[in-house]
């Protein structure tokens, strides 16, 4: 009887416990999954721990109190103080005030649970947010600062607020920016959250004036709004990756050469129908093959007669297969562009209803690059400018990236395009037509022997044929 009295006992010490666990979860339990700033997993940010940690600041609570940022809190009191004497009607117990309001919403943000008292949690949304707000609004108007007299401060700081685990919610920034705002009822134009976004956007894009329509989106974080405007949308209209031009087309040479692959896969093909009607079969239809997982480096492209060219175009993700030319943006790669690119990468993962064609692209990109020599390649055509301090570092950088990365193979922005090279890759006509122009075309002695070779091989059939002729005339 003991023995099940103490058996009771502990059932019901284990129901207690886990109904105070599910007492402490904030929010009601339709909104346990909301949030959106995320912790890089370890087994991926080992390899690359410098590129995912902020290096200046901290930024909302992953690495709240760490000794490394210390210095940054002075400043952040000192922020504070400028941005609440900004609006006199404003006060500290105010901002905590609106703060507490948001405090359950903006720890459903993350995905980790955050182990901050309520008091704890709120002062270093106050303080985080503040100094966002301050040192936008110092860099926007141009006033004089101690840290910007440092020349590497405002790169490292526009770095360290586009990292995915370096985030507060954007609504809690907004708050504290409409806390400021003098005009009780703004209009349209003076709108707070359009000042304070176009301030951010201006920061973000290193200075460069750019123009986005003020979209009333909701923003998550500073990387959300960064993801949202800068990397690009896509249309069918804008971004296909292969197009049609009939003047290239009536070169009769450049015909020929369309031409004959085609009839020769028609030839294959017809006879390939006819095997199988004879074998009572049906060849599966190609709608159900697989998408191409990847595409080969630029080296093994080069080798079966692609050819790259740069493609002069603001997006990026603009690329473009035709005709055996893969036209392909220009892009610069360096510490901090790859710190970016890694965590943007990162956040399209995170994010099931977010478009991935960031990722895409870097997939696109690892593929390409297998082997220096295939950098050296792309760099010569002018299509890459490798800042890092090799070029392995950037094919281990790309090779990396790719192997971390979630990509359905059937539903992504260039999908058509791996498609269209792996055919053309393939094709041995392609290859055949490649090897001819390497041998003997690659410069104009090698074509001047070639063709010297054809006349006299003409020649020698000629007379060949008149010595034949010759002799039964006889």
């Amino acid at each position: 009887m003991d023995v099940d009295n103490d058996s009771i006992d502990i059932q019901n010490s284990l129901a207690d416990e886990l109904q105070q666990r599910l007492l402490e979860l904030p929010g009601r339990p339709e909104e346990a999954e909301k949030f959106t700033i995320f912790r890089v997993p370890d087994h991926i940010r080992q390899k690359n721990k410098q590129l995912y940690e902020p290096r200046m600041v901290s930024i909302g609570p992953y690495y709240h109190g760490n000794d490394a940022f210390q210095a940054m809190e002075k400043h952040k009191i000192r922020y504070l103080r400028e941005y609440l004497s900004r609006n006199t009607g404003n006060s500290i117990n105010h901002c905590i005030s609106e703060l507490r309001v948001l405090e359950s919403r903006a720890r459903r943000f993350y995905f980790e649970e955050v182990n901050l008292q309520s008091d704890e949690f709120l002062k270093m949304m106050l303080l985080d947010g503040c100094f966002i707000i301050e040192f936008l609004m110092k860099w926007n108007s141009g006033i004089p600062d101690e840290m910007f007299a440092v020349g590497w401060v405002l790169p490292t700081i526009r770095n360290d607020l586009l990292l995915l685990e370096n985030q507060i919610p954007f609504f809690i920034v907004q708050k504290l920016f409409s806390l400021i705002s003098s005009d009780p009822a703004p209009s349209e134009e003076n709108n707070p959250r359009k000042t304070l976004v176009t301030m951010l956007l201006e920061y973000l894009s290193e200075g460069k004036k750019t123009e986005h329509p003020f979209i009333w989106v909701e923003i998550k974080h500073i990387l959300h709004l960064y993801h949202f405007c800068y990397v690009p949308s896509l249309s069918a209209n804008e971004l296909s990756t292969k197009s049609f031009n009939i003047k290239e087309y009536l070169n009769p040479i450049k015909l020929l050469f369309v031409l004959l692959p085609f009839l020769r896969k028609l030839s294959f093909r017809r006879k390939q129908i006819s095997t199988d009607e004879r074998a009572g079969r049906r060849k599966p239809n190609s709608i159900n093959e697989r998408a191409p997982r990847t595409i080969q480096s630029a080296t093994e492209l080069q080798e079966a007669g692609i050819t790259f060219k740069i493609k002069i175009s603001e997006n990026f993700l603009d690329i473009k297969f035709q005709n055996g030319i893969l036209e392909i943006p220009f892009v610069s790669i360096e510490d901090t562009r790859r710190s970016r690119l890694l965590n943007l990468v990162y956040f399209e993962q995170c994010n099931a209803n977010l478009r991935i064609n960031l990722t895409s692209y870097a997939c696109f990109m690892g593929s390409l690059f297998k082997t220096t020599r295939d950098v050296t390649l792309l760099h010569e055509m002018g299509i890459i400018d490798n800042l890092l301090a090799t070029d392995q570092e950037l094919v281990t950088f790309f090779t990396w990236l790719t192997e971390c990365s979630y990509l359905d193979y059937e539903a992504h922005h260039l999908k058509d395009l791996f498609i269209d090279v792996n055919r053309y890759y393939n094709s041995d006509w392609h290859k055949w037509r490649a090897r001819l122009k390497r041998d003997y075309f690659a410069n104009p002695w090698l074509t001047i022997s070639f063709i010297a070779a054809c006349v006299l091989l003409v020649l020698a059939i000629l007379q060949t044929v008149y010595t034949v002729l010759s002799f039964y005339k006889k």
